[in-house]
């Protein structure tokens, strides 16, 4: 590759190198945050199960019985928030991959136009490396006719 080239647009490229990293790292964080809450999820279901199994050995205790019910109760309202959260975080994963392909679509075009522009600039460089080689052997034969 010729060091001499340079891309028109090496800045718009540069920034939508960035752009997209940006977005890769934000859907990162998303992705981290969802399995996260996950795994919250994940805690309060075995916490209910807990409870669950807590009131089924203390069956005959009826106080203990109605604090415990009101524990899983709470529980199941927790999973249920939990659930939400997830099901936004997914929308949002949703939304941030769309964002990242349209960054990663964006570079790419203007990676092709940059092979375009490197393709028509050696090309450039190859006729005029094959006129300058035309008229060197033209000049070689004209001095050789004078000489001889």
């Amino acid at each position: 590759m010729p060091s001499s080239f340079v891309f028109r647009f090496e800045k718009v490229l540069d920034w939508y190198k960035k752009r997209e990293e940006e977005e890769e790292k934000k859907l990162a964080k998303l992705k981290m945050n969802y399995m996260e809450e996950e795994s919250k999820l994940r805690i309060i279901e075995r916490e209910k199960e807990l409870g669950e199994i807590k009131l089924l050995e203390n069956i005959e205790d009826i106080n203990l019985g109605i604090i415990i019910r009101f524990y899983i109760e709470r529980k199941k309202e927790d999973i249920k928030i939990q659930n939400d959260k997830l099901r936004v975080l997914s929308e949002e994963i949703a939304k941030q991959r769309d964002t990242l392909l349209l960054w990663e679509k964006k570079k790419k075009s203007m990676e092709k136009l940059k092979e375009r522009d490197l393709f028509l600039y050696e090309l450039k460089l190859k006729k005029l490396e094959d006129i300058i080689l035309d008229e060197n052997g033209i000049a070689r034969y004209l001095r050789r006719d004078e000489i001889s």
